[in-house]
């Protein structure tokens, strides 16, 4: 036969705080969840304001911290891009927060070498063609003697 428990103040504060430390709840309904008083039982108990309230309220709120940060220092460690912005959405600042939101397409303007080398190759070409077509002979002279005193000017 199951012995009947009264459920004091002392007994339930004293079973809150074990079931705090072992299963680190993060609500007052998870932790009634692990005690094995109905949530009537608790809140008749321990009443909200009360001494033994806030010092259960205390503790969630240092494991809810301990949870945080243990996931944090997960989140920041890993290179999975949807932990890396769901760690920006929870701990970053609000502007970070705004520039998730606004959904910016970061490689949306970056070009790789290999664009950047081609572009530079279609350049020079442009202006060796212009130089041809444009410019007679004496100019293209002029041209190059400038470009030489740009060059080497210091």
């Amino acid at each position: 036969m199951k012995k009947q428990v009264r459920y004091t103040k002392s007994y339930i504060l004293e079973n809150a705080l074990k079931v705090i430390e072992e299963y680190k709840p993060t609500s007052f309904d998870e932790l009634i969840s692990f005690l094995d008083c109905s949530k009537a039982t608790f809140y008749n108990v321990i009443k909200v304001n009360s001494k033994e309230y806030e010092q259960i309220f205390e503790e969630i709120k240092k494991s809810q911290l301990k949870v945080a940060n243990t996931l944090k220092n997960k989140l920041l460690s890993t290179d999975n891009p949807t932990l890396i912005i769901a760690a920006i959405k929870m701990y970053g600042s609000e502007e970070d927060r705004q520039a998730l939101a606004n959904n910016y397409n970061v490689k949306a303007n970056v070009k790789d070498e290999r664009e950047l080398e081609e572009e530079s190759k279609q350049r020079v070409k442009r202006i060796e063609e212009n130089l041809n077509k444009n410019l007679t002979k004496e100019e293209k002279e002029q041209f190059f003697e400038l470009y030489k005193k740009v060059i080497d000017w210091k």
